[in-house]
């Protein structure tokens, strides 16, 4: 039985490694099995032979990480209604075909890593092991598996109600005994219907209480924030990421509090603005008013996502210019699974250069959910996770839209 690993040699016009260096011009990439072996100029490289050796040519290919997706919710990703309606409408048989499909759409379009940040009971635990039982295809998963949340807060039908100090360390020690890699806690109400978005849930003492059980283990934490005082509580409490960063007040208004943009920086905290979130919505919407065809209903829809799509860009660009903030990407609940680029797009939009939007979703995302030893950047002895364009992402970030290679752990997806 021959045990030689198979060698991938990629020629590409340019390596964009993901740190941030200049590019390297005119390079070649080894993969041996799923590691990433040599990444050299072309002229000094040695080419392996042999029957086992595949060589790629990209002539005009810009070689990237995989991008990494730091929030996703990979049960949902349905047009066909509001995620409470989904969760009342379909099983959890249902939800797992549906997340599975999700999760091979985002590989194809270059995510190779993704976080998943909430799913009804085992959903997601059970594509992972599907996934490793060689029955689906998927990036590399890290799951949190049920969101912790309070006593019918944002999310609750997820299965993880917790309260008290006593009863959220239980539901932590829980969720890790069932597999979750970390820890999301709802720091605020959402989009569920018995919640309130402008408030805290969790009091400081609960919030702490959840992140020292979770570091006690070696795992991290991530906190859904839209209610600004949320925001404080979660910094008092010493999580390790933010998602959203919304400043929602109590009155319901949005508006940016440099002070906490600051001390998240300061605590060195990673913050997942997930800008995306209700853009498609908030686009279908204008469509069908240029038709003259919304409803009052729809109308106030609009001026709601209005203010929340300009508020998320205003207050990402903010935290990236004035504060110092260490931003990552990711998607959240969204309805269009293998649409990442549509958030790096709004990054650009909101005033961060390309090379930093790349770190953002490559070096700097694997470093924020504690895997940069693995993936994130093009080198010697890292994961083959690898993804070539054909225009360069420097100088147009919607290069990312057309993939043509997807590899992930060595292996060719696309």
């Amino acid at each position: 039985m021959n045990t030689t690993p198979a060698i991938t040699v990629i020629n590409i016009k340019a390596v964009i490694d993901g740190t941030g260096a200049k590019p390297l011009e005119n390079a070649t990439v080894i993969v041996e099995g799923s590691t990433i072996k040599a990444v050299e100029r072309r002229a000094q490289t040695s080419i392996p032979e042999g029957p086992h050796v595949k060589v790629l040519d990209f002539p005009d290919g810009h070689l990237l990480p995989g991008l990494v997706d730091v929030h996703t919710h990979l049960m949902f990703g349905d047009w066909h209604g509001h995620y409470e309606e989904v969760i009342e409408r379909d099983s959890d048989e249902v939800c797992l075909l549906r997340a599975a499909e999700n999760a091979l759409t985002h590989l194809k379009s270059g995510v190779t890593t993704l976080r998943d940040n909430g799913s009804r009971n085992n959903v997601t635990f059970n594509l992972r092991e599907g996934a490793r039982r060689g029955y689906a295809t998927t990036p590399r998963l890290l799951l949190c598996g049920r969101p912790i949340t309070l006593t019918g807060g944002h999310f609750h039908w997820c299965g993880q109600e917790a309260d008290g100090v006593a009863g959220v360390r239980r539901g932590v020690r829980q969720l890790i005994k069932d597999g979750a890699d970390h820890i999301k806690i709802m720091a605020s109400g959402g989009g569920t219907s018995t919640t309130d978005n402008r408030r805290p849930s969790y009091t400081v003492a609960e919030l702490r209480a959840i992140v020292n059980e979770t570091h006690d283990i070696g795992k991290l934490t991530t906190a859904h924030c839209l209610a600004t005082q949320s925001l404080t509580n979660a910094l008092d409490a010493g999580v390790d990421m933010i998602e959203h960063a919304g400043f929602i007040e109590p009155d319901g208004s949005y508006k940016f509090n440099p002070e906490i943009g600051e001390r998240i920086a300061k605590q060195d905290v990673y913050v997942s603005p997930t800008v995306q979130t209700g853009y498609r919505h908030r686009e279908g919407l204008l469509a069908e008013q240029s038709q003259g065809r919304l409803t009052n209903n729809d109308q106030q829809k609009l001026e709601g996502l209005k203010a929340k799509c300009e508020s998320q860009l205003d207050f990402l660009g903010r935290m990236w210019k004035e504060s110092g903030v260490k931003i990552v990407s990711g998607t959240d609940a969204i309805k269009i699974f293998g649409d990442y680029c549509l958030g790096l797009e709004l990054m650009s939009e909101a005033g961060m250069s390309n090379k930093d939007i790349i770190k953002a979703s490559t070096s700097a995302a694997a470093d924020a959910i504690g895997i940069s030893n693995l993936t994130g950047s093009v080198q010697p002895g890292k994961e083959a996770d690898l993804i070539i364009v054909d225009k360069d992402p420097l100088q147009d970030i919607k290069a990312l839209r057309t993939m043509s290679m997807v590899m992930r752990a060595g292996e060719q997806i696309v």
